[in-house]
């Protein structure tokens, strides 16, 4: 059994497929072909052509992080990389921000998975006549209570797989993504096989859920509106790559390191790619655009209305509820390696750094259990407070800004052109995605024209519980004779 290291215990247990499927699972390209994009459509965007465009602009922050992930891959990734090539103070409060910011958005897509069960049970039950789906669709489960009790089992289940074992976790990623992709092929297959008939075989789909096509007035491409919409495939899906490096210290071969950041984000631009272009070519750019903001219609209806078969129906529809649960998984994996690293700086208490019999950060798993339970109440309790939660994007930017940076630096001290050209690049690219941030209702932080304070108040919360565990760990450690800013000057969690 090899060791990360001595002092941690943690195992190197990840394959290249587990490195990639995290961060696979990170840019979750099969819900942005679900409601997370298609709905927010502006005239003249096309689509497909966004998210290469956006996979283009996002390369240098893949090469970014793939040159420090060579360099440095260590437990805990680009909170390291941070508070070791930029600044320990700042490292250790975005790191913690960045990290607690994780538990809302793993709770949305816990919460928001029994959408996903909905609209499969609406659409198949619609479909073949079977009501009780659509009752079960319209009362079960859209019960709030319900809807917690489900999402919380489902968590919990996930967090005793990785304590009981962590390779499991490592497994349990791998096989939903596994499962996910393929459904999420078959789907295009799906579509691609019934272009030709399309506008007659997706009538019952339509007339089930009375939806009108209106007729369109408009361009059919134009580039500012294409444009427009990077920030949109960026947000959701490209610039989400912190999961692979995380895990880094756990990864079994120098492949794995070098090529999981890549893979991930070029099986991320075919998985979002494919399917937006199959629609345009089946449905056409005015009868798409018509039916986009409804968010009933979307790759993954489209494709189940298209089977013709319930069998494939059902497995397609399966497929779209793996993908939530493939988010969830990833998250459990990756949220306790940072509190692992937290914990190993002393930034937070011994007990998060322990590993069980297994070799697993119980103690991190447990926290990230409470944490996420406690987040997973905001939708029931308050629409303002999941509107905030949807604020996590705003800051990710700031915290990308900062490892641009730490790159920056890190690359002339160490003579590096390449790492030097992307990491100002990845700067450009975040200081406009932060001027769209604060100014795009889509991210949380304006309404109206006027700033969301709920939204604001998320993201200074955040910042603000950094700040204070840095502090009150730093009181605490110097009362010991440890001044925790030691820490920084050499290269652990490893």
């Amino acid at each position: 059994m090899q060791f990360v290291r001595n002092s941690s215990g943690l195992v190197k247990n990840a394959s290249l497929l587990d490195a990639t499927m995290l961060n696979l699972a990170n840019m979750g390209a099969g819900l942005a072909i679900f409601t997370g994009i298609s709905p927010y459509i502006v005239k003249g965007a096309v689509l497909w052509v966004a998210s290469i465009f956006t996979f283009l602009l996002t390369l240098p922050l893949v090469f970014l992080y793939t040159f420090f992930i060579i360099e440095i891959h260590r437990t805990g990734g680009d909170y390291v990389w941070l508070s070791r090539k930029l600044s320990g103070k700042i490292g250790s409060i975005m790191g913690i921000a960045i990290a607690f910011n994780m538990p809302p958005y793993f709770a949305l897509s816990a919460f928001f998975s029994v959408s996903a069960i909905t609209t499969v049970l609406s659409v198949i039950g619609s479909l073949n006549n079977q009501s009780y789906l659509v009752t079960a669709s319209n009362t079960i489960f859209a019960n709030d209570a319900f809807i917690y009790a489900l999402a919380a089992v489902a968590f919990a289940i996930v967090i005793g797989i990785n304590i009981l074992r962590p390779k499991l976790g490592f497994t349990l990623v791998s096989a939903l993504g596994s499962l996910a992709i393929i459904g999420t092929i078959v789907a295009m297959i799906v579509l691609a096989f019934n272009i030709p008939d399309f506008h007659t075989k997706i009538l019952p789909f339509l007339h089930a859920f009375n939806l009108t096509p209106t007729t369109y007035h408009g361009p059919t491409f134009s580039l500012p509106a294409t444009l427009y919409m990077i920030p949109y495939f960026a947000s959701f899906a490209y610039i989400w790559l912190y999961a692979g490096p995380a895990v880094s210290a756990e990864i079994k071969s120098e492949k794995g390191i070098k090529y999981n950041l890549i893979l991930g984000s070029l099986m991320t631009l075919f998985l979002i790619t494919v399917p937006f272009f199959l629609m345009d070519v089946a449905g056409g750019y005015g009868f798409n655009f018509g039916l986009y903001p409804t968010g009933t219609y979307n790759f993954w209806s489209v494709a189940m209305a298209l089977s013709g078969n319930e069998v494939l129906e059902w497995f397609i529809g399966i497929s779209l509820i793996s993908w939530e649960f493939f988010v969830m998984a990833f998250g459990v994996v990756v949220f306790a390696r940072y509190v692992f690293a937290f914990s190993f700086d002393r930034l937070f208490p011994e007990i998060f750094s322990r590993l069980n019999r297994n070799n697993s950060p119980a103690y991190a798993h447990v926290l990230d259990l409470i944490v996420t339970l406690i987040f997973m109440t905001v939708p029931i309790i308050s629409p303002l407070g999941t509107e905030a939660l949807y604020s996590y994007t705003p800051l990710a930017i700031a915290y990308l800004l900062l490892v641009s940076i730490a790159g920056a630096r890190f690359a002339l001290q160490s003579k590096r052109k390449g790492m030097l050209v992307t990491a100002i690049i990845s700067s450009i690219l975040m200081i406009f995605m932060g001027y769209e941030a604060f100014t795009n209702p889509y991210f949380g932080v304006v309404e109206n024209g006027a700033p969301f304070w709920p939204g604001i108040a998320y993201i200074v919360s955040l910042i603000g519980l950094g700040l204070a565990i840095y502090g009150v760990s730093k009181w605490y450690n110097l009362k010991k004779g440890i001044n925790i800013d030691l820490n920084y000057k050499e290269i652990p969690p490893e």
